[in-house]
């Protein structure tokens, strides 16, 4: 009897196993071979909004399914960015994954179409399925409600408010700057005319200090001793020159020998000053034009000649002379 019974609860725990694997065996073999589904964030949107629209795609390993990529068409959205997961296999399927971020710029009610997924059972190129993901209905509103709808007077010009404190200062600032101005051109313009700008210029020289240091000058230049004869009569001719015009404001320096000296004639020079002049213009006029070879004592008197005649006929500065007064008793 006991042993009847043990072979019963067997034979049940046998029909329990084979049931439960029909039961897997029978779920495996309905699920089916591919799935696609679509979903979106929301399905209430304000214009210019953005959405989120997902297509998940589950199917057996091994079968080719084309993908649908970047360019999908969403009807009248248009997408903005998209991503593009990568498959995850699970139980011998393979699972993907693409999001795309849409918008739309009208308002009203608008349908996301049924998105077609092309798979191949077999290995057949020819022998294609084609299933689609759900169409989805998305409704766009207004930024502008009801009462923003209504049409409205235009509202009159704003009157502007007289700003005095800026219209007193830009025509102050106007005024200093013209002062400015004005004061700026009057001192340029005297200073102009005393013939300076900023500061007065040093007082000329006199004329015999130029002339006497040029001499020197002209010395230290060893000239004679080098053989340029010529070289020397005419920088010597040209300091005695130099210092007539800035001593008796004749133009020496453009005129002849000649002229220069029926000018110097109506000056106040004594004998020995006007022959000392003629002699020394005379020999130079000889050595440059005349190619006239001087003596050694002849160099000697040249530079004799102009030496004296320069400080014969020097400006003489004399101080004047005042009678002191009595003291007071």
């Amino acid at each position: 009897m006991i042993r009847s019974n043990n072979s019963v609860f067997l034979l049940k725990k046998i029909c329990l196993f084979l049931v439960s694997l029909f039961q897997i065996l029978w779920s495996q073999d309905s699920k089916p071979v591919i799935e696609v589904n679509s979903a979106v964030d929301t399905s209430v949107i304000t214009i210019g909004d953005r959405i989120t629209y997902t297509i998940t795609i589950n199917h057996i390993a091994g079968m080719r399914v084309e993908q649908p990529g970047a360019g999908v068409n969403l009807g009248q959205f248009e997408i903005k960015d998209y991503t593009i997961y990568d498959p995850e296999q699970k139980d011998g399927r393979i699972f993907l994954k693409y999001e795309y971020m849409i918008s739309v710029f009208d308002t009203g009610s608008f349908t996301i179409p049924p998105f077609p997924i092309a798979y191949f059972p077999t290995d057949s190129i020819s022998d294609y399925k084609i299933i689609e993901a759900s169409p989805i209905n998305i409704y766009v509103q207004s930024v502008i409600n009801d009462e923003q709808r209504e049409l409205r007077d235009i509202k009159p010009p704003l009157a502007i408010p007289y700003d005095y404190f800026s219209l007193f200062s830009i025509l102050a600032a106007v005024i200093l700057l013209s002062a400015i101005g004005y004061f700026g051109y009057m001192f340029y313009k005297r200073r102009k005319e005393k013939g300076y700008l900023l500061r007065p210029p040093e007082p000329p020289r006199p004329a015999h200090e130029v002339a006497l240091q040029a001499l020197e000058t002209l010395m230290t230049q060893e000239l004679i001793e080098k053989g340029a004869i010529k070289q020397f009569y005419s920088e010597l001719s040209e300091i005695v020159r130099r210092y007539i015009e800035n001593r008796f404001f004749v133009p020496a320096l453009e005129e002849t020998s000649t002229e220069i000296l029926i000018e110097m004639r109506s000056q106040d020079l004594n004998g020995n000053s006007y022959d000392k002049l003629h002699n020394l213009l005379q020999i130079s006029d000889l050595v440059k034009f005349a190619k006239y070879k001087p003596e050694d004592n002849e160099h000697e008197n040249a530079i004799t000649w102009a030496r004296d005649f320069i400080l014969e006929t020097q400006i003489q500065y004399k101080s004047e002379k005042f009678e002191t007064l009595p003291q007071a008793l």
